[in-house]
């Protein structure tokens, strides 16, 4: 269309000017680079997947230093960068020289650690919950028989004062500990709280072996590991009783109660092994990757 404006043809152009000095701090730093520091994959890859190379990160090259390279990306557009470690990760990087930029760096590797020291201490207040939940079911089978008794006592033409009145008193003072209880709203909490666990618990057992996955290439069978998978079972097998708890299966309501100790044992006693890895992140893995280029390349 005819841009009949005055000042139209000038907006217009004024755009074109700021888009373009926008991208060239980009195109320099990519175009700086020799080809031998773009992947083979990149370079022999199809052209929906050249087009994701307009924001991948160049490769470090044989003789640029360090400073260099950092210079080098820095000059790049910052989204550009971001895109190309986290949503479109094609770049040779990192502890494994694996795809995953960012994901491989010590932020990413810290989540499952400080997510399960979290989870740790909301189990010990989850089954806190629940301890207080059972106890005013506790209370209310043991209120019955005396409730009853003391209907018997009162019905006597002639009652037992002393006895009478030390039932009624044994009576009020655990209808009031019950009462007390009830207000606190225990079982609610307590389900909501163990369906939050269960949740998380889950899905950050899972993002641990993926972190792990991408940053070596394997996982490593040992206590951490096995540990964690049964705490994950355990999880699904004690959130499956819960049906036949609320129908009042005694025998579930022991079962899970016992599960859960377990999952607790297992959960500290997985701490001293936790705190070794983590410490080993935190000492070996770098908080940005470091790019090196492809073997296939050299």
């Amino acid at each position: 269309p005819t841009l009949k404006h005055p000042g139209a043809k000038k907006c217009v152009m004024s755009r074109v000017a700021l888009a373009m000095a926008a991208l060239l701090p980009c195109a320099m730093a990519f175009s700086a680079a020799p080809a031998t520091r773009i992947p083979m994959q990149l370079r022999g890859a199809t052209a929906s997947t050249r087009a994701c190379g307009l924001v991948m990160q160049q490769q470090r090259g044989t003789g640029e230093t360090n400073d260099q390279y950092k210079a080098r990306l820095a000059a790049s557009v910052p989204t550009a960068m971001l895109l190309s470690q986290v949503m479109l990760p094609l770049q040779e990087a990192a502890a494994k020289q694996g795809q995953w930029g960012l994901l491989e760096g010590k932020a990413v590797a810290m989540v499952h650690p400080l997510a399960m020291a979290t989870l740790f201490l909301f189990t010990l207040f989850t089954g806190y919950q629940g301890l207080m939940w059972r106890q005013v079911r506790e209370l209310g089978e043991e209120l019955k028989p005396l409730n009853e008794e003391l209907k018997a006592l009162e019905a006597q033409e002639t009652p037992d004062a002393a006895k009478l009145s030390a039932v009624k008193a044994e009576v009020d003072e655990m209808t009031a500990k019950r009462k007390e209880l009830i207000s606190g709203n225990f079982r609610d909490k307590h389900f909501a709280a163990a369906s939050a666990l269960l949740a998380c618990g889950v899905t950050f057992s899972i993002e641990g072996c993926c972190d792990t996955y991408l940053r070596t290439g394997k996982l490593f069978p040992g206590p951490h590991l096995f540990a964690g998978a049964g705490i994950t079972v355990l999880w699904a097998v004690a959130a499956a009783l819960v049906p036949q708890m609320q129908k009042g299966n005694d025998t579930a309501r022991s079962a899970h109660i016992a599960i859960n100790t377990v999952i607790l044992g297992l959960f500290a006693w997985q701490i001293p092994t936790g705190f070794q890895i983590t410490m080993n992140v935190i000492n070996k893995v770098p908080w940005l990757p470091q790019l090196v280029a492809d073997a296939t390349t050299k």
